[in-house]
C-alpha cells in the first residue's frame, strides 16, 4: 500500500502501480504549505493523499481570507 506521509492513509497513487495511469495528483496544485506538513525524512518519497491535500489547501485558503480582513 502506498501511504500518505501525513495521515498514513492510502494515497491512491497510480504513478507507482504496475500499470501506471495518469494519477489524480498530476492535475492538482501542491502549495509550499503541503510540503511543510510532510516529515523531512519522507519528503519527495511518498505521495500525499487527496484528502490531506484538500484539507491543507482549504485551511490555507481560510487563513488567507481571515488575513485579508
Amino acid at each position: 500500500m502506498n501511504q500518505c506521509p501525513i495521515c498514513q492513509g492510502e494515497n491512491k497513487c497510480s504513478n507507482l502501480s504496475a500499470e501506471p495511469e495518469i494519477c489524480w495528483c498530476t492535475k492538482k496544485v501542491f502549495t509550499d504549505e503541503v510540503f511543510r506538513k510532510i516529515p523531512e525524512e519522507q519528503l519527495y518519497k511518498q505521495c500525499v493523499c487527496e484528502r490531506c491535500l484538500h484539507r491543507i489547501t482549504e485551511i490555507e485558503k481560510a487563513s488567507k481570507r481571515l488575513g485579508n480582513r
